[in-house]
């Protein structure tokens, strides 16, 4: 089922609905990063980082890194995220990530995925692996989606997955991450996606 239909999204009511309860699910989001005590077993990270997005699909960055066509759009941000520990299976967490995009396109995104993270090895060149599941909301449709696909909205699902670098004691993690957005099977009207290669640096805030 499509969160609206075409004819739906050109009413002014039934937009103004539809931002009611994009806003209603971010600020749920949010409310997790701070509904849980900050106990021991609990982390929180600072995020910055810089990104280039690509004219691929996520799947050939997989596949084929040699075949990566870059566009003139870049993307910077900070973050900030909690996870909790969940013993020997790594983390789950929440995080809220605000981006400036750059070049062909000039808005704001903001992200908020609840993600799982895998442990930290003890050996920092060993990276931990995270996935992340949750709503991009820009502040105006995304010129690289139009240009890729001729449509784009501003609410999509978002999706990352990451590779960090350090370990449980190290001040800084360096990642590099998959940033997509999606319709997610046209659960939203604009069949669209983009996909954006982001490095950053992470910052815990306390240690377990």
């Amino acid at each position: 089922m499509r969160c609206r239909s075409r004819k739906r999204w050109a009413t002014g009511s039934s937009r103004r609905a539809d931002a009611f309860g994009a806003a209603r699910a971010l600020c749920a989001a949010l409310a997790l990063l701070g509904a849980a005590p900050a106990v021991a077993q609990s982390r929180d990270n600072l995020t910055f980082f810089v990104g280039q997005m690509t004219d691929n699909e996520w799947g050939e960055l997989f596949d084929d890194w040699g075949s990566v066509r870059w566009r003139n759009a870049t993307q910077a941000g900070a973050g900030y995220a909690r996870e909790w520990r969940l013993g020997r299976f790594g983390y789950i967490g929440a995080e809220a990530q605000l981006l400036r995009h750059f070049g062909e396109q000039t808005h704001w995104e903001l992200t908020t995925p609840i993600f799982l993270r895998t442990p930290r090895p003890a050996n920092p060149f060993i990276p931990s692996a995270a996935y992340g599941l949750g709503l991009s909301l820009g502040s105006e449709p995304s010129k690289t989606e139009i240009a890729r696909t001729g449509e784009s909205t501003e609410l999509l699902a978002h999706w990352f997955f990451e590779l960090e670098f350090g370990n449980d004691d190290s001040r800084l993690r360096p990642y590099i991450r998959l940033h997509h957005r999606s319709h997610a099977w046209e659960t939203f009207d604009a069949r669209t996606g983009s996909n954006a290669v982001l490095f950053g640096v992470r910052l815990p805030l306390n240690r377990s």
